[in-house]
């Protein structure tokens, strides 16, 4: 009986050794704010620029078509008095035949123009995700997590600025 109590308490004592030696090893986990990064690189700014010049041959004609309808417009109020109504009904019928064709392609450019924004914002998100990634290893972290994530954490957990430094060239 003796020895089982001993052989009890050996392996009570070995166990509670293992716990508080894993309790002890801790994770380093730290943040990053995705947002605050993407928005501050130059790279963000130019996918704007990228999608105009891509859709701006599409832009211009839609700006000719709303040119052709002001052109109709101004015709039909200067020379209302002496046209005809065939003449009016007409010009009316071309004015609403450019304004369904103007409204197609608005909507076809914007649906266009979103599916790339969405594109290029997530080749850029994955960067930004390498990017962590690199950073938590240089500097041993186990855990990354977003700051959208997080209610609170200490100042030397952020990695943010460290991440941007790596997509920018300045680290």
């Amino acid at each position: 009986m003796n020895k089982l109590i001993k052989t009890t308490v050996i392996a009570a004592l070995l166990s509670t050794a293992v716990f508080a030696q894993s309790a002890e090893a801790q994770q380093k986990v730290g943040i990053v704010n995705f947002q605050a990064v993407f928005q501050n690189l130059p790279q963000a700014r130019d996918i704007e620029t990228k999608l105009q010049s891509e859709f701006k041959d599409r832009i211009e004609e839609i700006q000719g078509i709303e040119k052709r309808m002001s052109e109709l417009r101004e015709k039909q109020q200067r020379d209302a008095s002496i046209m005809s109504p065939s003449e009016r009904v007409e010009l009316e019928r071309e004015y609403e035949m450019l304004e369904s064709t103007r409204q197609l392609k608005i909507r076809a450019l914007r649906e266009d123009t979103n599916r790339r924004t969405s594109e290029e914002r997530d080749k850029l998100m994955m960067d930004i995700a390498r990017a962590t990634q690199t950073v938590a290893g240089d500097n041993d972290f186990d855990l990354v997590i977003q700051s959208s994530a997080v209610a609170h954490a200490v100042e030397s957990a952020d990695l943010t600025d460290e991440v941007l430094a790596k997509m920018t060239g300045g680290n």
